[in-house]
């Protein structure tokens, strides 16, 4: 699923405006300006790779950004450690919660976007998960009939050999 999320955020970045360099003469020597969407790619990349007391500060401070400045950025950078972060802070249903609070008129195009893809991601990985447990469910059905067949098979064998004993 993370290959998914990082391929994802590589279309996502492929389809904005270019990165616009600007060379000036003199003692500034370049200005870059880049959109939103490796922001957010280059963001989830380096808390992906944190230890994990450090994505424990990670998380808190975040939740105090958020809870200071409620802002479609602040509320973006928390959805998206919740929930596609590493499985220490992974809380889905909340990130899922804070996507859908997001305000669109305020966030820009990079941010509705990915906003976007990471509730089909949830919504894919809830699926994925239920239907795993039904699949897994039938399976134990399944097995419980497998057995009680074969357990019906061992005494008719039974009932058989002893019909031929007494032969």
């Amino acid at each position: 699923m993370r290959r998914l999320l990082a391929f994802l955020a590589f279309l996502m970045l492929g389809a904005c405006q270019p990165v616009t360099v600007q060379r000036s003469e003199g003692p500034v020597p370049v200005a870059v300006r880049v959109d939103d969407a490796a922001y957010w790619l280059e963001e989830w990349h380096r808390v992906v790779q944190l230890p994990e007391d450090q994505l424990q500060l990670t998380l808190a401070s975040r939740e105090q950004d958020f809870e200071r400045a409620p802002d479609p950025r602040t509320r973006l950078r928390l959805a998206l450690l919740l929930a596609e972060g590493p499985k220490s802070v992974r809380d889905q249903s909340r990130a899922l919660k804070l996507l859908r609070g997001l305000n669109t008129e305020q966030a820009s195009d990079s941010a509705r976007a990915l906003a976007f893809l990471l509730q089909q991601i949830i919504g894919e990985q809830h699926w994925s998960g239920d239907k795993i447990a039904e699949l897994r469910a039938k399976l134990k059905q399944s097995d419980a009939r497998i057995e009680e067949l074969e357990r019906q098979l061992q005494e008719l064998t039974t009932i058989e050999q002893s019909i031929q004993q007494r032969e």
